[in-house]
Order: structure tokens, then sequence, then C-alpha cells
């Protein structure tokens, strides 16, 4: 199963492992760039994987002077974790990427083995997988194109304008730095 957002990351990520995806999950969690959630469901129907949405309590700390939701992976990985149990998914992956684990402490090596040490515990069969955990936002920009993915099929965008992408967010500027646009 595949932690799917319409960002560059998972979005790569699940066209270059499309043959190892069952099954794609979308997490609504009350986020003002729900764009997102629209270009994950294009590119999961682009590449006939199945998705399912999941609707989330509104998830704390994503604001005008914060990008950051406290505990955002956990909280996914969790929710996805109970999903894979259920569907006989074994393994989650999920975009984490050198490049964010600077600004976001959940995807960081750490945090994802944490997380297996978690669900082991815990008695599931279930791993996390981040296979882009050592790649920069320029390397999974690259394997994008490869794909045929244009900047303008993803959404990165957290502070979304009523015409679209705010291009000066955090998110917005490190898409223009990798690809130029």
């Amino acid at each position: 199963m595949h932690l799917l957002s319409g960002g560059l990351d998972s979005v790569a990520m699940l066209h270059e492992n499309r043959d190892r995806i069952a099954l794609c999950l979308l997490l609504d969690y009350k986020q003002r760039h729900k764009q997102e959630l629209q270009f994950a469901i294009v590119h999961a129907k682009r590449v006939g994987i199945p998705f399912l949405t999941l609707e989330l309590p509104q998830l704390g700390g994503l604001n005008e002077q914060s990008w950051i939701v406290p505990n955002r992976n956990a909280i996914f990985i969790s929710v996805a974790a109970n999903v894979a149990s259920q569907t006989g998914n074994s393994v989650v992956t999920i975009g984490c990427n050198r490049d964010d684990a600077d600004y976001f402490p959940d995807c960081r090596p750490a945090f994802i083995e944490a997380s297996n040490a978690m669900l082991a515990a815990a008695g599931y069969s279930i791993t996390v997988e981040a296979p882009y955990l050592k790649k920069t936002k320029a390397e999974i920009m690259q394997i994008a194109k490869r794909f045929g993915i244009l900047p303008d099929e993803i959404w990165t965008c957290y502070q979304p304008t009523e015409t679209g992408k705010c291009g000066k967010c955090s998110a917005c500027t490190k898409l223009e730095k990798v690809c130029g646009q």
C-alpha cells in the first residue's frame, strides 16, 4: 500500500513502483491544500491502481505561520497500518526524502526505523518503506521526468490562492528550485 498525497515524492514513487503497489491510500486531514488529493486521484487512475480516501479529523499545526503538522507521518503510518492489516498488504510506502528530513522530524531514517519497531512490537507483519529517504528533491524530480510527470501535474503548495499555487511557500520554492518552474 502506498501513501499518496499528490505531491512530487509520492507521485514519482507511485509511478516508479507501480508494479509493487496494490492500493493507494489518500488521507483527507482537512488540509488547506485539498488540491493535492485531486492530483493524487489523477495519478492513481493514470497508473491503474485502486485508491481509498479516508477522512481524518482536522490535524493541527498547518496555518499561516507554520507549514508543519506535528507528527503527521506517525498518524498517517498508523492509519495505513490499520488499513494494510484489513486489506492484506504487508508493506506501506511513504515518500519521505533527504531534503524533507531537515524540516520534518517524521521524515528521518530514525523515525522510519522506529515506526517499523512499533509495528513489530504490536505484532503486525507490516513494514514501512521509504525508498526515497536518501534521495534529494532534485533526484526525485528526475525520476518524475522519466515517467513524463510534469511540474503542473503535482501539487506541492501549502498556501494555495484562489487562482492556484501561491509560489511563495516553502513547498513552492523547493519545487521551483528543483525544476525551474
